[in-house]
């Protein structure tokens, strides 16, 4: 399913995703809640760790998983689908290749 608007200059579509988040600190569990090619709402227990850059791994189908390069723009107090109280965080992708940025940009259109 597809958000029926272009939100920050990118098509996002309501994708549920796995995410690891690798900190200095250690790692962070998520999964995705919406995501375009320049960036992702991610639903995830504590990001206070989060340091400016982070990498983040992101487990699509058809492929093992995607490792980038992300940022944190914004956060957010969020309880999803009676699922215990966490974060959600908004990330932009700070280093995407053109290949990932391509399958993103197919898995996104797949889902329309």
């Amino acid at each position: 399913m597809v958000l029926g608007i272009k939100s920050r200059g990118q098509p996002r579509a309501k994708i549920k995703w796995p995410v690891l988040i690798q900190t200095t600190s250690g790692s962070i569990s998520g999964e995705t809640q919406n995501i375009s090619t320049s960036g992702a709402f991610i639903f995830c227990q504590d990001p206070s760790s989060l340091e400016d850059n982070f990498q983040i791994i992101i487990k699509v189908p058809y492929r093992q998983s995607l490792s980038l390069s992300a940022k944190v723009i914004w956060k957010t107090v969020a309880t999803l689908n009676g699922k215990a109280p966490g974060s959600g965080i908004g990330v932009q992708f700070s280093k995407i290749s053109k290949d990932d940025r391509r399958l993103l940009q197919a898995l996104i259109a797949n889902h329309r």
